[in-house]
């Protein structure tokens, strides 16, 4: 991936990023202030309610407007009014922040004297028949402080039994501007803090897109590497083949004994390009998750033995000791196929890199019940300490020479970690003391 074509993709996933922490954060705002404005405004708006729905306390302000009264006390045989939330214990329920207007038929506002002071606070309140029953949010001039405002929260009912009064509507009002206060400050407070912690996802989002790129970066490396080791990998037995094949062209009268040798040179090659191929298209299938397991039960202790005939019959001609210590007895489930090109890649492996008079053990066991623990141990030369964390990589060798003498391309244990991982399992190599190679490998017996 080119260096262009890399920023406009990190690009593309940061303003992602802004984008998605800024519609999180607006949605949060929002739903919080819905939130917050529904509860802080409920307790109010239900004494509202609770004033409007008390007859007892309408009459009762009917009276002290008749008799032009504010601190008329309860006449006898009539019932002291419930007390509302928030209410004091006086008696005629003169509450600072609540009122009580009584209307003529005509917009006339009739309990001035009652009111007392806080009739010049209401002098510019107007009669509003168009929502009577509802609870409505009113604002209005405050008459002693001049460019001022007071807000109320509202509920007018119509009066139908008021007597020889004139009075046609009640208006109940709760002052609310220290609610509405409040509501302005936690706004500021929150509008302040989404602007804040906005732009601290903008750099949350630059060191995301950044870490998003990170993954791309790597697999695509890798794509170049593996691309670049399988076309150097092919290009050197078909040059080889190429070559032979010229050969033979150049003498053209020779017999095939004549030319034996590089029709054998020639068809080795093939044999070497054909293995290559396969591997590659096997480490490809995997990339693209297109290999499937066909999980069967498998007797472990008979596999085997069926297994290890030939490896034995290879070391006994090269002068190694090769011993199997079979103890497996439990079923597992696995690709049988997949577990075989496992084990021929360790120990086609074990048998390239020892020499005669080295040892090769094949261990099987169950641990723990429900682990397939296979190990394949060799007294061949040591892998270094930090060779071991890049052994299972594509085209690694450990010796780069001696990988080519004895026909690998540094695929096997690629393919071989491959197919442990498939099967949920777990392979690791170790050194085998006092001296020599030790991979194990486990998977679950599921």
């Amino acid at each position: 991936m080119n260096t262009d074509s890399s920023r406009k993709q990190r690009l593309k996933f940061f303003f992602l990023n802004v984008a998605a922490f800024a519609v999180i954060f607006l949605a949060l705002g929002f739903i919080t202030l819905q939130m917050l404005q529904s509860s802080a405004y409920r307790q109010t708006d239900e004494s509202l309610k609770k004033m409007s729905q008390n007859q007892t306390r309408i009459d009762w302000e009917i009276q002290r407007y008749q008799q032009d009264n504010p601190f008329l006390n309860p006449i006898e045989n009539m019932p002291v009014p419930p007390k509302n939330a928030g209410e004091t214990d006086d008696p005629a329920g003169n509450r600072f922040n609540s009122q009580v207007i009584l209307w003529s038929a005509t917009g006339e506002l009739l309990n001035k004297e009652v009111l007392g002071g806080r009739f010049n606070e209401l002098q510019n309140l107007t009669l509003d028949t168009s929502k009577l029953e509802q609870v409505t949010e009113i604002s209005i001039a405050d008459g002693e402080e001049a460019g001022s405002k007071m807000t109320f929260h509202s509920l007018t009912i119509p009066v139908a039994d008021a007597g020889d009064s004139n009075v046609a509507y009640a208006q109940f009002m709760e002052n609310t501007d220290q609610i509405t206060q409040s509501m302005q400050t936690f706004q500021t407070i929150l509008l302040l803090c989404m602007i804040l912690f906005w732009l601290l996802s903008i750099a949350v989002s630059y060191f995301i897109s950044k870490q998003n790129m990170k993954p791309i970066l790597a697999s695509w490396k890798k794509q170049q590497e593996f691309v670049e080791n399988a076309s150097h990998e092919l290009r050197t037995p078909l040059t080889i083949i190429q070559n032979s094949l010229q050969r033979l062209f150049t003498k053209p009268n020779h017999t095939i004994m004549e030319e034996s040798e590089s029709i054998a040179q020639a068809l080795n090659e093939t044999r070497r390009l054909n293995g290559l191929t396969t591997d590659l298209l096997t480490i490809a299938r995997s990339d693209a998750n297109e290999e499937v397991l066909d999980k069967q039960p498998l007797q472990p202790a008979s596999f085997i033995e069926g297994l290890v005939p030939p490896f034995q019959e290879i070391a006994e001609m090269e002068d190694k000791l090769f011993l199997v210590e079979n103890f497996a007895k439990t079923p597992v489930s696995v690709d049988e196929r997949k577990i075989h090109q496992l084990l021929v890649i360790l120990l086609d492996n074990a048998l390239k890199y020892t020499t005669a008079g080295d040892r090769i053990l094949l261990q099987s066991e169950i641990s723990g019940g429900d682990t397939w623990l296979l190990e394949v141990k060799n007294t061949g030369p040591a892998i270094p300490d930090d060779e071991k964390k890049q052994i299972f990589e594509r085209f690694h060798r450990t010796d780069p020479a001696r990988g080519k003498q004895t026909g690998g391309y540094g695929l096997g244990l690629a393919i071989a970690k491959q197919i442990v991982t498939a099967h949920a399992g777990r392979i690791s190599v170790h050194d085998w003391q006092p001296k020599g190679v030790l991979f194990r490998i486990r998977i679950p017996i599921k």
